[in-house]
C-alpha cells in the first residue's frame, strides 16, 4: 500500500470512528429511517429466556407501545403513574406519560419523548463538566424517587437473591427503614433519557428487569444505583465506544444521591455492594455474550476497580 493510499485509509477510518463515538450521524440516520417507516418494533429482553414471555415496544411517530404480561404492565402502571406525581413536583426529572392501553391485557400506550437520547448515549464523548452536572441531576432524581416513592404492599415483589445484601454484607450497615424503598427496578443508562442538550431528564421503563426480576417493586436503594452504575462501565467494540467519565459520574452521581437521602454512607454502601457482588457482574448474562458482538459488553475489569477489588475476579457460569 503506497503512502498517499495508507494516509487515506487511516483518514478514513479515523473519521468513522469518530462519527461512531460521537453517534450523531448514527442518531441521524435511524431517526430518518423512523419516520419514513413510521413504526419500528424492538423485542425486548436480549433473547433471554423470561418467565413473562416475550415483551415488545412498539414505536409510533407519537407513542410508544409496550406489549408484556399483564401482571408485569399493571406494576409498570401503577409505579408510572406514582412516579409521574413525584415528577409533577419536582424539578429533577419527568416521566413520560401514560396516553392509553390497557395493563390488564398487557398494553401500555406512553407519549413518545420528542429528540431524546439514552444517558449512556449522550455521555459518550461528553466532557467533565456536563458529566458532573447531568450526575448530580439523576442523584437528585432517584433520592427524590426513593424518599417519596409509595408502592401498596399487595403490589409486586421484594428483591430477592443474589441481588439482596444481607446484613452485615454491606460496610456493617444494617439494611434498616432508610435502606429500604420502592424501587425503580431496572434503573439504567438506557431508562435515563436526556432532552433539552442535557436540561432535561425522563424516566421510563418501571418494571424490574427481566434480569432480577420484573415483578421487582421493593428493596434495598443501593439496588437501584449499584444497577445505574454498572451500565455506565459498558462498552461497545472495545475502547471504541465507551464512557470515559464513568467513574467520575459515578462519584458525583453517589455524592448527589448521599445529600439528598441525608445517607453519607451511600457511596461506602454502594462500593461495598458492587464488591460483594463482583461474581455476578461477570455473569455472561450480565456481562454479555460474545455473539451479541454489537451490543455495549460489560468492562468487568473496569468496574472492579471502581469498587475498589483486589485480586481476580473469577468468572461464574
Amino acid at each position: 500500500m503506497t503512502g498517499p493510499v495508507l494516509l487515506a485509509a487511516l483518514t478514513a477510518t479515523g473519521v468513522l470512528l469518530l462519527a461512531w463515538q460521537r453517534r450523531r450521524v448514527l442518531r441521524w440516520a435511524v431517526a430518518l429511517r423512523r419516520r419514513q417507516a413510521g413504526r419500528v418494533v424492538y423485542h425486548d429482553g436480549d433473547g433471554l429466556p423470561s418467565p413473562t414471555g416475550a415483551r415488545q415496544t412498539i414505536l409510533t411517530r407519537t407513542t410508544v407501545i409496550k406489549l408484556q404480561a399483564s401482571r408485569v404492565a399493571v406494576i409498570e402502571s401503577e409505579k408510572t403513574h406514582r412516579a409521574a406525581a413525584i415528577a409533577a413536583d419536582s424539578e429533577w426529572f419527568d416521566v413520560a406519560a401514560i396516553t392509553g392501553g390497557d395493563p390488564a391485557q398487557g398494553r401500555i400506550e406512553f407519549q413518545r419523548i420528542d429528540n431524546a437520547v439514552p444517558l449512556w448515549s449522550w455521555l459518550v464523548g461528553r466532557g467533565a463538566t456536563d458529566s458532573r452536572v447531568m450526575a448530580e441531576r439523576v442523584g437528585q432524581a432517584l433520592a427524590e424517587i426513593h424518599q417519596r416513592l409509595r408502592i401498596p404492599l399487595d403490589v409486586g415483589e421484594s428483591l430477592g437473591g443474589p441481588w439482596r445484601p444481607e446484613p452485615g454484607d454491606v460496610s456493617g450497615f444494617s439494611m434498616n427503614q432508610d435502606h429500604e424503598v420502592a424501587l425503580h427496578g431496572d434503573f439504567n443508562a438506557w431508562n435515563l433519557l436526556v432532552t433539552d442538550e442535557g436540561a432535561g431528564l425522563v424516566i421510563v421503563d418501571w418494571a424490574g428487569s427481566d434480569l432480577c426480576s420484573p415483578w421487582l417493586v421493593r428493596g434495598p436503594w443501593v439496588f437501584d444505583a449499584a444497577w445505574l452504575i454498572v451500565t455506565l462501565f459498558r462498552s461497545r467494540l472495545g475502547p471504541v465506544e465507551r464512557i470515559g467519565q464513568a467513574e467520575a459520574f459515578a462519584e458525583s452521581f453517589l455524592a448527589a444521591y448521599a445529600k439528598g437521602r441525608r445517607l453519607p454512607e451511600a457511596p461506602l454502601v454502594c462500593r461495598d455492594y458492587l464488591r460483594h457482588l463482583m461474581p455476578v457482574w461477570r455473569r455472561p448474562e450480565i456481562r454479555g455474550r460474545l455473539d451479541q458482538w454489537l451490543r455495549p459488553k460489560l468492562d468487568v475489569e473496569r468496574l472492579a476497580t471502581f469498587a475498589g477489588v483486589r485480586g481476580v475476579v473469577r468468572d461464574v457460569a
